[in-house]
């Protein structure tokens, strides 16, 4: 059986290394830790270096009439000269209003929803109009329950359009519509220097029977990202842990994906690496997300002590009835779903042939923003979310 003790201290644990951006220090912090606790179990350790850009910021902010915001720079980053880059400021709604940006900085404001993607969202087509109308730079204002900073996965090879491109904190918009409706020239600041960091994929095997069960769970991500990635992050290791003893007679493989956020570069990195789909009784995929605690909106809203429903359990044919079985009771979960293109790794997993393959994945309050912290979720609410893992693996295996 599972250890809940242990799981909720390996999420604190995750939490306290701090922002855990690809090829970041805290990256590097929680890849060494994981590596170390596999090597505790016995797991055979191979590292897969994943090329990223990394940004080193000296100045992120947009200053004009006696008053400035924070911006974050979006990866892939195309910065501005240490002087900036001057323009006016042009309130970008909807794809109608994208020639206004003309010479100006665009700011995009997104409808409101719990972001988490450029290429699934909307904003993909207003930055891509924007550009269009020679836009000078962009900063986006993703609308969303905290009002704060939201961390957009992107591409990894390129910046997603080629001008400078913030994320700002919708809560100043005031800021933003003033100096919007003075018509003054203000100044975006997104200086620093783009370079080639590592954010490694971890690969552990545990070689004995001819048959094989995958693991796998991404590592990098936004800020703390204690519910996104900390929660996969801490049952990955728990399920890791009880597999040996579990299935004597199989062999294992676990992947822990770098470079998330950018488009899951971590995971195809790796990926050719796995055992073949016909030798694969089942592949497990802890994705972003499995656990946190809902909120309510009103006068400021109050966090509860029941589940966030906004997230999904997606599985290949072969595994929705167990599936619903072993996710029975756990709001959102508990309707297992196909799998979702690009919604996580599983879909370029099961892309690859696998036929009993299983991801479950949230998008929580917090998601992305500095506020992902280990307050967001209870070691109550995540541990019957692992043990549902557990059951569903061991029901994919033995048949029983």
């Amino acid at each position: 059986m599972l250890d809940g003790n242990r799981l909720w201290d390996d999420l604190l644990i995750h939490a306290g290394f701090g922002d855990k951006a690809a090829g970041g220090a805290g990256d590097h912090a929680t890849a060494s830790w994981i590596a170390g606790e596999l090597s505790k179990v016995g797991y055979q350790l191979e590292t897969i270096p994943v090329p990223v850009p990394t940004f080193r910021s000296r100045r992120c902010e947009l200053v004009g009439q006696g008053s400035s915001v924070e911006v974050y720079p979006q990866s892939v980053v195309f910065p501005t000269p240490d002087h900036g880059v001057e323009g006016r400021l042009a309130i970008v709604h909807s794809l109608s209003d994208a020639q206004r940006a003309a010479g100006c900085i665009a700011v995009i404001l997104l409808p409101y929803g719990r972001h988490a993607a450029i290429w699934t969202s909307v904003v993909g087509p207003l930055l891509e109009a924007v550009t269009k109308a020679d836009a000078l730079a962009a900063i986006i204002l993703p609308f969303g329950p905290t009002g704060e900073i939201v961390g957009l996965n992107s591409y990894a090879d390129r910046p997603f359009v080629p001008l400078p491109l913030a994320i700002g904190r919708p809560l100043d918009l005031p800021c933003y519509a003033a100096m919007a409706s003075a018509g003054q020239p203000v100044r975006l600041y997104l200086s620093g220097d783009v370079e080639t960091g590592d954010s490694p994929t971890l690969v552990a095997r545990m070689a004995r029977g001819d048959r094989w069960i995958v693991l796998s769970t991404p590592r990098s991500g936004f800020f703390t990202c204690s519910v996104e990635r900390g929660t996969g992050t801490a049952g990955f290791l728990e399920i890791a842990r009880w597999l040996p003893r579990a299935f004597p007679a199989h062999s294992l493989f676990l992947m822990n994906s770098g470079a998330h956020e950018l488009r899951f570069a971590g995971t195809h990195a790796a990926l050719d690496l796995a055992p073949a789909p016909d030798k694969t009784d089942v592949w497990a995929h802890f994705g972003a997300g499995l656990a946190s605690r809902a909120r309510t909106e009103i006068r400021g809203g109050r966090m509860l002590d029941v589940a966030d429903f906004n997230r999904i359990c997606m599985v290949t044919p072969a595994l929705r009835e167990a599936a619903g079985a072993a996710f029975a009771g756990l709001p959102g979960l508990d309707d297992p779903q196909h799998v979702l293109s690009e919604a996580g790794e599983l879909s370029t997993i099961v892309q690859k042939g696998y036929k009993k393959a299983f991801a479950c994945l949230g998008v929580n309050w917090s998601c992305h923003t500095r506020l992902d912290l280990p307050t967001e979720v209870s070691r109550s609410l995540l541990e019957p979310v692992i043990e549902a893992h557990r059951r569903l693996i061991e029901v994919s295996v033995h048949g029983k």
